[in-house]
């Protein structure tokens, strides 16, 4: 059984305040269980710096601290130290700023993309990192004109490529993570999809991670499911803050 993890599932560490060094030494440890595509890893180093940016647009948000004054309280020993305070918090706030920039011009420095990479090069170590073609690009492109799902935004074909990709290359039972409406609200039109074509089924799509290693057949860690669990938790409050605070396009 394989397992297809939707390039967001990977993107949504970084709008997450945890660690995510044993989900991902998990996945390296069963790469044999993952399908990890070339057009997987594009979605995923194209995205990135958006994402980042996004994450650094909430932190100057989230961390302004507004001045304050007052002539009553100058001589107060309290406020001046204080003021003092603020200050140090500004030139810390700007240290951050400054390695949040630093991440984004080297991909090095960022936990998440060397995690990430990781995963990709046990991957091609033993070769098991699928590629896309002339024929599947045609594929992909004839599925988005048809309509049929799984579709990108009107001005890609990323999630058509990968289906394909997994359609012309896995004979075997899959399970899909993801948590884009591409799969949630497609999951039935999918599974026929799948079955026809290959004549292995589409066994369930999950948005954790651990369920699928579970279903999988794979162990997993009670530090795993906390990692996760701090990721999902995260991801709420991370939705609420840009639907309600700051308008992306």
């Amino acid at each position: 059984m394989k397992i297809l993890i939707d390039t967001n599932i990977f993107l949504d560490f970084y709008r997450s305040n945890g660690t995510s060094i044993h989900i991902f030494s998990t996945l390296i440890e069963n790469i044999d269980h993952f399908i990890v595509t070339d057009q997987i890893i594009q979605e995923f180093e194209r995205s990135r710096e958006g994402v980042i940016k996004s994450v650094q647009q909430r932190f100057q948000i989230e961390s302004k601290l507004e001045n304050f004054s007052s002539s009553y309280l100058q001589n107060l020993e309290e406020f001046q130290k204080l003021v003092e305070i603020q200050k140090q918090y500004v030139t810390q706030q700007k240290k951050v700023g400054l390695s949040i920039a630093e991440i984004l011009k080297d991909s090095s420095k960022d936990p998440i993309a060397n995690y990430f990479k990781e995963f990709v090069n046990e991957s091609l170590k033993q070769n098991r990192m699928l590629y896309t073609t002339d024929e599947i690009i045609n594929k992909a492109i004839k599925r988005k004109n048809i309509g049929n799902p799984p579709t990108s935004n009107k001005f890609s074909i990323g999630d058509e490529i990968n289906w394909e990709i997994i359609i012309a290359n896995i004979h075997e039972d899959i399970i899909l993570v993801g948590r884009d409406n591409t799969y949630t609200n497609n999951l039935t039109f999918l599974q026929k999809d799948f079955h026809k074509q290959t004549g292995y089924n589409v066994v369930d799509l999950t948005e954790r991670i651990s369920v699928a290693l579970e279903k999988a057949g794979i162990e997993i860690t009670e530090a795993l499911i906390k990692e996760e669990d701090k990721v999902i938790e995260d991801l709420k409050h991370y939705d609420e803050f840009w639907k309600y605070k700051v308008q992306i396009e």
